[in-house]
């Protein structure tokens, strides 16, 4: 048997209300325009491209790189009366409620289909959700999310720049402050760059810092919910693990608000509330899934690597001040933005180092990520 998330009270795993961000100012800002959002088929990608679609946009293209993923959202677009074109697109003489929006099956990494992407349907927002983004992967194998996550980004951010659109829209990990993996790392390097492009553009460039996402593909709460439907116990890495988490809904609104609202070069985050224990989120969620059952047991496993017991909002270097609505919040720099001068450096020593296949990689990147919290 399994389980549905989405039938759950968000409220009740989070242990508090869901913050209400006021999202008026993107549905102004989006209204008529031209939207590409990578990593569309992904668990935040989805519920962002359906509420894109009630805001009226002239355009939606939406890429992805998992085959699955994107037949995936063409079903569930076309179960709304929205038929993308593409591969078994509409039938003839049906009308799409947004005109022409566009299913591109890409990775972001291929620069030459992003320009020939860009040249044909003009975005004039972008958000860029798409990311590697397992911890134990990119520590096993760090050339891929460095390639993704830095390099591809870079390639995006500088194509957005040349078409000149008028909002870019990040998202960014509360895993990138003093990142112990090379995935938090790769998103701190992520965030330098796609400020650096905001300095280098006309239109605002924004980072929004997620925390961890209730029911995202391959989390935590995902695996909870295959074990509890196999009758398995709950896996916990260690039990003073803690972390901050916030539903689908608010993850959309950051970004939403981030496209409307957001400043210029900002870093915005949204109010998580207190950290959580994961063993905790495991035990609300049991109770949920299964009330009227005994305590479900536990097993723990230990950490992997690149994990570690909590994470961090901010660094040392940063602070947070009250954001362009209620519920959010900017990240302010004591360095505010000397440290993106030397962004085209960072990317032109990492792109030789993969060229190279440089065996201490990892160990110089880690370094580098960290000298620049």
């Amino acid at each position: 048997m399994r389980f549905d998330l989405e039938r759950l009270d968000p409220s009740a795993l989070l242990g508090r209300p869901e913050v209400a961000v006021d999202c008026a100012a993107a549905a102004e800002a989006l209204r008529g325009r031209r939207i590409l959002v990578t990593g569309a088929g992904g668990s935040v990608g989805v519920p962002l491209v359906q509420r894109l679609l009630g805001l009226a946009p002239a355009r939606l293209v939406l890429l992805d790189n998992h085959e699955d993923s994107l037949f995936r959202l063409q079903r569930r677009l076309s179960a709304r009366g929205h038929e993308p074109e593409g591969p078994e697109s509409a039938t003839p003489g049906r009308r799409s409620l947004v005109p022409d929006p566009q299913l591109v099956l890409a990775d972001v990494r291929n620069r030459e289909k992003l320009e020939k992407l860009f040249r044909r349907w003009e975005p004039e927002v972008v958000f860029h959700l798409a990311a590697y983004k397992h911890v134990h992967f990119g520590e096993a194998q760090p050339d891929e999310p460095i390639s993704v996550n830095v390099l591809a980004t870079h390639a995006l951010v500088e194509t957005a720049v040349a078409h000149g659109v008028q909002a870019f829209v990040y998202t960014s990990s509360d895993k990138a402050v003093n990142p112990p993996s090379i995935y938090g790392a790769t998103k701190r390097l992520a965030e330098l760059v796609v400020r650096w492009g905001g300095r280098q553009a006309s239109g605002r460039f924004v980072v929004v810092r997620f925390v961890n996402v209730l029911g995202t593909r391959g989390s935590v709460i995902e695996t909870f919910l295959e074990q509890l439907a196999a009758g398995l116990p709950l896996t916990i890495t260690d039990p003073a693990m803690t972390r901050y988490w916030m539903s689908q809904r608010e993850a959309v609104d950051l970004v939403l608000a981030a496209a409307g609202r957001g400043p210029a070069g900002a870093t915005l985050l949204l109010d998580p509330g207190p950290p959580v224990r994961v063993l905790d989120m495991a035990e609300r969620l049991a109770a949920l899934v299964r009330p009227a059952a005994a305590a479900r047991p536990v097993r723990i496993v230990g950490r992997r690597p690149g994990e570690r017991l909590a994470e961090e909002l901010v660094s040392a270097r940063e602070r947070l001040v009250p954001g362009p609505a209620c519920g959010l919040a900017t990240v302010e720099h004591d360095a505010g933005d000397a440290p993106l001068a030397a962004v085209p450096d960072h990317v032109a020593a990492l792109r030789a180092a993969l060229a190279r296949d440089d065996p201490a990689l990892s160990d110089k990147f880690m370094a580098l990520a960290r000298e620049l919290q």
